[in-house]
């Protein structure tokens, strides 16, 4: 759990908590809701939650905390996921020309990977996503990082 004053920008992270629950409430600060920190400079931030962009006073931010993914569930490597899995992409951890590689097929943060299947000796994988499939070597797997999604 962090300080949304503390969070990167452009990360989607899920309300924990705030210190202003009553005012933060009427804005659509509820615990569980997606909040993103779009801008942040010494004085002001601005967050997007419920859809909505919002103009807020640094001291407000520092009492609002947050986490990176919802219930406190682990986020785990593409790699370590089952046949019949699916996890939700979290974030890309490579170099800059492998990440474009990777999202040029179309893993990018938000999207549902379905694992079809592995080989026999599990390596590459065999996935589903965006309506197609794709095989991936479980070497690139290990620099996807996934939540794993509940059936």
């Amino acid at each position: 759990m962090r300080r949304l004053s503390q969070a990167k920008l452009g990360l989607t992270y899920f309300l924990v908590s705030t210190a202003e629950e009553v005012k933060l409430k009427e804005l659509g600060f509820v615990k569980g809701k997606k909040v993103e920190l779009v801008n942040l400079t010494d004085q002001n931030a601005i967050v997007v939650v419920a859809g909505s962009r919002i103009a807020m006073g640094r001291e407000t931010i520092d009492n609002i905390f947050v986490n990176e993914v919802l219930d406190d569930k682990k986020i785990v490597d593409l790699s370590s996921l089952k046949a019949g899995e699916t996890g939700v992409v979290q974030k890309i951890e490579s170099d800059i020309a492998t990440k474009h590689r990777l999202m040029d097929m179309g893993i990018t943060r938000g999207v549902a990977i379905y694992v079809r299947k592995l080989s026999p000796l599990g390596d590459p994988m065999e996935l589903h996503l965006r309506g197609y499939s794709l095989s991936l070597r479980k070497q690139d797997a290990r620099l996807i990082k996934v939540l794993v999604k509940e059936v």
